[in-house]
């Protein structure tokens, strides 16, 4: 059986958060950049339209969506530390550019990373 075919047998939402995560936990992130749907579909052996269809049937969404997705997610984690500046941020993601990240992150959400962390702060202020 090919690897193509028994992927399918697998939720591919997971499979793809799974493999974002161990992208990031690569020390090797910022250099790289951000991830494309070539290199998860490599990664995972799928010929990439046989892929992108996949994760279109599973998730109604493209994998640049999909992989959009998380990214956005995984910026509001890193946003709620506070501690941490926008462009440590943006850079840790693999942005080139903080102005990239922020364009990215207000399609994303609608806000800004600055807005969105003035309502974090005003949200979970002395909520302990």
């Amino acid at each position: 059986m090919h690897r193509e075919k028994s992927q399918t047998a697998l939720d591919m939402g997971r499979t793809m958060k799974n493999l974002i995560e161990e992208y990031y936990s690569c020390e090797k992130t910022a250099p790289q950049g951000i991830p494309s749907a070539s290199y998860f579909a490599e990664k995972l052996g799928m010929d990439y339209e046989y892929f992108e269809d996949l994760i279109f049937k599973q998730n109604g969404l493209s994998a640049e969506g999909f992989i959009s997705l998380e990214l956005a997610r995984r910026a509001r984690l890193k946003l709620f530390d506070t501690s941490r500046s926008i462009a440590f941020t943006a850079s840790e993601l693999g942005f080139k550019s903080t102005s990239g990240f922020e364009r990215f992150f207000k399609r994303q959400t609608g806000f800004t990373p600055f807005k969105y962390r003035e309502i974090i702060k005003k949200n979970f202020t002395g909520r302990r």
